[in-house]
């Protein structure tokens, strides 16, 4: 690695674990050049990139009913999912859908470490299955971007840059309205682009916002976001133990380390584990925050070790329990049983909720400041029932009580059955009317709302005062 410093100057420099080796000595940043890699995990990062590539420009464009399969309407206050409604009376599931899904990630890190980093994670995902392979095919391989980033500037350099940079930015901007179409629908974002982005500013601003954001992290930021933004990095040291299945370099077999193959360990000091490595970090120096789990530093060694004629594995997956040498591994242990417990509460309680969720909302709301009003010889109180469709198609609601507690009680309903479009909600009052010398005091009123196509009814329970 080349440590490229203001004003020129450049020097041998090794990662250690004292520094972040992304950033130099005076505070400037040093770029890391990954250099290319083949070997069994890099054909199967070519098969998992590209399939979750294809799983996120697809999903909006798949529709399951009247409604993409993922379609957030921000404005009408609904989310559809994989044919199921949401409306913003149901974002309290979301607390338990999250933490299922949190917990799960707890398991996985737990197992086998930062896979999700590695395979997995949007950044690495676009970081190293496109903007890498972008750069590598108009800058040339690591040395050559090296060089050419020390020399003069030339017209080829020039050229170079600019086409990488409007490449990095139309790439930036394709993710950015593919982001947006999974809360604005395919066909009207489509509508939207060809049409004068005055008319759909909202959109035309948040596309920006996220295109900027997007270009600056894949052509500048690059690994300080897995480094300095993204809080797993920290997370996992509290998530792993001894037991747990990480990328590691095995010591014992490496050490000493000898630029021969005859004498010393089996590590040649090739430097090649770092020169791989998208976060610039020499992995022979144990377990890192900076590590993301993209294997690159495995099959940069096996290639290395099959050269020379050594076994394949000095740097692989394992625990650190057998890279001490101990035989005893163990996958089912305490932490994994309680990430488990907890991830699938958290999801069972969420599928429990969802499929036991009312398909309508319904309140009684009484004026404020006003809770029965007098009128000659009869009491009169005001109840506003507030019902919302949590449905996409129109619905009809009946309204009527039950339990009246008071013979002598007159309730009149003027709108007995209130039609309401899909996703939208409406007010319907309720008059009731007592004799003063009636009243004994407050007693409960039961109203009940009953959905005419599925027979669902909510029971509304109010008071009934008086002076």
């Amino acid at each position: 690695m080349v440590d490229q410093s203001k004003g020129g100057a450049s020097r041998k420099r090794r990662p250690d674990l004292d520094t972040v080796y992304s950033i130099n000595t005076d505070g400037s940043r040093n770029v890391i050049h990954p250099a290319d890699v083949r070997g069994r995990w890099q054909v199967l990062k070519s098969l998992v990139f590209p399939l979750l590539i294809m799983i996120y420009a697809l999903m909006p464009w798949i529709r399951m009913g009247n409604h993409p399969l993922i379609h957030v309407d921000l404005q009408g206050r609904a989310a559809y999912l994989f044919g199921l409604t949401f409306t913003n009376q149901d974002f309290y599931l979301m607390f338990f859908v999250l933490t299922g899904i949190g917990f799960g990630l707890f398991v996985v890190t737990a197992v086998w470490g930062r896979i999700f980093c590695g395979y997995i994670c949007p950044q690495t995902v676009f970081m190293e299955g496109v903007f890498r392979k972008l750069e590598r095919f108009i800058e040339g391989p690591r040395i050559a971007r090296i060089r050419r980033n020390l020399g003069p500037m030339t017209a080829n350099k020039v050229m170079r840059k600019i086409l990488k940079h409007v490449l990095t930015l139309a790439g930036s901007s394709l993710i950015a309205h593919i982001f947006l179409s999974y809360f604005l629908p395919v066909r009207e974002l489509l509508h939207a682009v060809w049409e004068d982005p005055g008319n759909h500013m909202s959109a035309f601003g948040w596309t920006t916002f996220w295109t900027l954001i997007l270009y600056f992290d894949y052509s500048w930021f690059r690994e300080q976001t897995c480094i300095v933004i993204c809080p797993y990095g920290r997370l996992q040291s509290t998530l792993i133990d001894e037991d747990t299945i990480i990328i590691g370099y095995d010591e014992q077999r490496g050490e000493p380390r000898h630029k021969g193959t005859s004498e010393g360990g089996d590590c040649v000091d090739c430097f090649r584990c770092v020169e791989v490595c998208p976060t610039g970090i020499d992995i022979r120096n144990g377990l890192q925050l900076e590590c993301v789990g993209c294997a690159n530093c495995i099959d940069a060694c096996d290639e290395i070790m099959t050269k020379i004629g050594k076994p394949m594995g000095l740097v692989r997956y394992d625990s650190q329990r057998s890279f001490r040498g101990e035989a005893r591994k163990r996958l089912l242990r305490p932490r994994f049983f309680i990430y488990a417990f907890m991830g699938l509460l958290g999801l069972t309680v969420a599928v429990l909720s969802i499929g036991s969720r009312e398909s309508f909302h319904a309140n009684a709301l009484r004026a404020r400041g006003m809770p029965y009003v007098i009128e000659g010889e009869r009491i009169r109180n005001l109840v506003t029932l507030h019902i919302q469709n949590k449905n996409d198609h129109p619905n009809t609601y009946l309204i009527k009580m039950s339990g009246q507690a008071i013979s002598d009680l007159d309730v009149i309903i003027p709108q007995s059955a209130l039609r309401l479009d899909g996703l939208s909600d409406g007010q319907a009052p309720v008059f009731l009317y007592l004799g003063r010398e009636d009243f004994e005091g407050p007693f409960p009123i039961h109203i009940t709302v009953t959905d005419s196509l599925s027979g669902r009814s909510i029971q509304l329970e109010v008071t009934f005062r008086g002076p």
